[in-house]
């Protein structure tokens, strides 16, 4: 459950015609600010009715009018969560993965775009509680071996909240959204996955070298090197997966 600090900067709804559309306002405002993120679950209805000051019924049609514009979502009985604005995106391109595999090489041309703005973005505003978990990040790489990033469920898992920490290290809300699109589209609809970039020699070693020159970047505050490190990155996926697929003809 949220802490209630989390919902600082609401306040409470006086008598109005319209209180749930006033409740909805101050939720996606919070999401918006990153106050909310993605996957977060609400407090309970008791909290927030209290911080609202306002009844379980009007509190009700506004967590509705929520869940119909696609920012929460309900999960069984569990209670209700932030859901990522592009969500309702997700199936489309997948299933046009799923059809055309040589659509792939296009979703690496939008992380090409997305990723390396992501990265100046972070060069520019990383906080110094990004920067632990950049470092706890890598720590946790040399644990395991940068020959196993590409071999193991756990460096997968790694290599992929390299990205939602730069995402969230922009200061912008609408990459963070746009980055979980991205993971979500790369675990569920990536055929070619991280097995066949492990065929070709030292490419796990490579990769995570290429994560690390992008920290650096990062943490000197070099946008701009950040930023065509980063395009590097995503070149030399694409150039290793033609040629893993390459090999398979």
């Amino acid at each position: 459950m949220l802490k209630k600090t989390k919902l600082t900067g609401l306040s409470r709804i006086e008598k109005s015609p319209d209180i749930p559309t006033l409740v909805m306002n101050q939720i996606i405002d919070l999401i918006a600010q990153g106050k909310l993120k993605i996957g977060e679950k609400l407090p309970s209805e008791q909290e927030m009715t209290e911080l609202f000051g306002i009844s379980r019924i009007s509190l009700r049609e506004a967590m509705k009018l929520l869940e119909a514009k696609g920012y929460i979502e309900s999960r069984d009985r569990k209670g209700k969560y932030v859901r990522s604005l592009t969500d309702n995106v997700k199936s489309s391109i997948e299933d046009l993965i799923s059809i055309n595999h040589d659509k792939i090489w296009e979703l690496l041309s939008v992380r090409r775009l997305i990723d390396s703005e992501a990265a100046y973005l972070a060069a520019r505003n990383v906080s110094k509680e990004q920067r632990k978990r950049f470092k706890k990040l890598i720590e946790r790489i040399g644990d395991i071996g940068a020959e196993h990033v590409l071999t193991s469920k756990e460096g997968g898992k790694l290599y992929s909240d390299f990205f939602d920490i730069l995402a969230d290290s922009t200061k912008n809300t609408i990459f963070v959204h746009l980055r979980d699109t991205i993971a979500h589209v790369l675990t569920g609809a990536f055929p070619y996955s991280r097995k066949k970039l492990a065929r070709i020699p030292g490419s796990s070693n490579e990769i995570v070298a290429q994560l690390f020159r992008i920290y650096d970047a990062i943490e000197k505050r070099d946008a701009d090197e950040a930023k065509a490190l980063m395009v590097e990155h995503i070149d030399y996926i694409e150039k290793s997966l033609r040629k893993a697929l390459k090999e398979e003809e």
